[in-house]
């Protein structure tokens, strides 16, 4: 919430009252923060609890809510895109444009090349186009080139700013950048556009009820989020300290676009990030958090709410287990444990989908990776059902009597009887059929001339006796003696 008040230093009261004024201000901090390294002043403070009786905006929201003090003269369209600028920095062509001039003593034809590229090339855009038509590079007029920069400095900003798809023009209309107040929140999917959707957007045909409040300091919300394909921003708005650190702590993590692990370059997708981010800060761990999403291939925003359960669950599995697998089906479709974990965990849903695609793929890899991660996924699934630990040592029993039984086929007729007798229970298990993998485990248990106890345990436990079977059938056929250090 927005509401002009009387100070002596201040005119403007902004509160966290719900995600876009809080994005609204985690933006506006770091902006005023920038002004603050450049002109060495400080443009805003914070409300306390003494303000609670002081501005009449409290009693209207019926309680006290922490904001920012600021002027809003001091919100100039210059410092605005300067600040655009220094922000985003490399991702406009002129800073690129300006970086080589500026660093490179002697020119090579690739050097001018790339320079004309962002001048008017494959890899400028509509400003810098018309600012440059006819103008080249070519290693001798630095000066003039840079002159046209600082000439036209803030036109470029402020146009490359509009329409890049990586920046306002995937948050907002970009008909509104720095415009006053609107009658429609300039947001994408709070915008209206009157001439064509009114009626659509509204109830009853009737526009009056369609709400969506609007401030100039909406502009400042591309700000808060990170700079991922997937921007995210974290709504823990129970202080405006909490809010920017917790923003801060997740724009740090989120900026690193690779890691090595045992000389391995991973890079994990966004949501991938955003979980791993969280659970390196206890700031995350106590509480429930609000994340507002903004997929760039998308026009709208979503809402994720993350509990402190599903997160305090995932740093267990992280602090226990290695579960890192992707297998790639084809060009667009692969599966990637990790994510399919962690997308499980947030939506409350068992693993049963996963464990099943991964019985069925250990049939054909060769690395026997997936052998490696079902035994630890089937103990996590059966803790997320929340069963006894009764059922814990009868899956722990399937394990045993599987291998058992996977072995003593091995050593009478060899490895490939073991793969067929694994294959029908596979297949079996995966299509739901329990009386089938009854059959199939009676059929083991005349050819091993020995008693199966897993299949009493599926008979007494008719809720979980997939996870029963699949442990089972998972460790018919060994790891090598190398695969279990690994493991």
């Amino acid at each position: 919430m927005k509401t002009t008040i009387e100070h002596p230093l201040y005119d403007t009261l902004l509160l966290p009252t719900e995600w876009r004024y809080s994005a609204a201000i985690v933006g506006l901090i770091r902006f005023f923060d920038f002004i603050e390294e450049t002109e060495g002043k400080k443009l805003y403070t914070y409300t306390n609890n003494e303000d609670k009786d002081r501005y009449a905006v409290y009693s209207d929201i019926c309680g006290y809510i922490q904001g920012i003090l600021y002027n809003s003269t001091d919100l100039t369209e210059e410092r605005y895109l300067l600040f655009c600028e220094n922000w985003y920095d490399r991702e406009f062509q002129h800073r690129n444009v300006e970086a080589l001039l500026t660093h490179i003593q002697k020119f090579s034809q690739d050097n001018i090349n790339d320079i004309n590229s962002y001048l008017n090339g494959t890899s400028s855009n509509t400003v810098m186009k018309k600012i440059f038509k006819g103008i080249k590079f070519d290693g001798t007029n630095t000066d003039t080139i840079l002159n046209l920069i600082d000439e036209h400095r803030l036109e470029i900003i402020k146009e490359t700013f509009r329409y890049k798809t990586t920046m306002y023009r995937n948050f907002a209309n970009t008909n509104k950048l720095m415009s006053d107040t609107n009658p429609h929140c300039r947001l994408l999917s709070y915008d209206l556009d009157e001439n064509r959707k009114s009626k659509a957007a509204s109830y009853y045909f009737d526009t009056s009820t369609f709400i969506a409040s609007d401030i100039y300091e909406f502009d400042f919300i591309p700000f808060a989020f990170t700079y991922t394909k997937i921007g995210f921003f974290v709504n823990s708005n129970t202080s405006i300290e909490a809010l920017v650190k917790c923003n801060n702590q997740l724009k740090e993590k989120m900026d690193v676009e690779e890691q090595i692990i045992n000389n391995r370059v991973i890079r994990d997708g966004d949501q991938t990030k955003l979980i791993k981010a969280m659970l390196h800060s206890n700031d995350f761990l106590n509480c429930d958090v609000e994340i507002i999403c903004k997929d760039r291939e998308q026009e709208s925003f979503d809402t994720m709410l993350i509990r402190k359960q599903a997160l305090q669950r995932l740093k267990k599995i992280y602090d226990n287990y290695n579960l890192r697998y992707v297998h790639k089906y084809n060009y667009n479709y692969w599966l990637n444990v990790e994510e399919e974990l962690i997308r499980c965990c947030l939506n409350y849903t068992y693993l049963d989908k996963l464990l099943e695609q991964l019985l069925l793929l250990s049939r054909i890899d060769t690395e026997s990776r997936t052998i490696q991660i079902i035994q630890p996924l089937v103990q996590i699934n059966m803790e997320w059902k929340g069963v006894n630990q009764t059922m814990q040592d009868t899956i722990e029993r399937a394990k045993k009597v599987g291998y058992y039984i996977g072995k003593t086929i091995k050593e009478k007729n060899g490895e490939n009887k073991v793969k067929s007798y694994k294959n029908k229970l596979i297949n079996a298990t995966v299509s739901h059929d329990r009386e089938r993998v009854l059959e199939i485990m009676l059929q083991l248990s005349g050819y091993t001339d020995g008693e199966i106890s897993t299949i009493y345990d599926i008979l007494d436990n008719p809720d979980n006796w997939s996870d029963i079977a699949i442990s089972f059938t998972n460790a018919m056929i060994p790891y090598t003696k190398k695969e279990k250090e690994e493991n």
